[in-house]
């Protein structure tokens, strides 16, 4: 397993012990630390993601811009869709 998708299973299971906590109002303690301690597990997450993560998608052209496929006038591409 990678160091983005261990940081990602890691932070996930500890929500959803702490979703489980909060919701049945057990291990109270354990809910206030989850909850104390949850912006360093998001930050933590988020790093880990941005230092190892890799792209392995089509990089944009020069000129061209991201969009969306649903909408071909945003998708950057230059073909032509008739509109009936």
């Amino acid at each position: 397993m990678k160091h983005d998708e261990a940081a990602i299973a890691i932070v996930s299971i500890i929500f959803l012990i702490y979703t489980i906590f909060a919701s049945f109002d057990i291990f109270i303690g354990a809910v206030f630390l989850i909850f104390s301690i949850s912006p360093i597990l998001i930050i933590w997450m988020v790093y880990t993601v941005l230092k190892h993560g890799e792209y392995n998608r089509e990089e944009l052209k020069d000129g061209q811009e991201f969009g969306y496929l649903d909408k071909p006038e945003l998708n950057g591409s230059t073909a032509k869709e008739s509109v009936d």
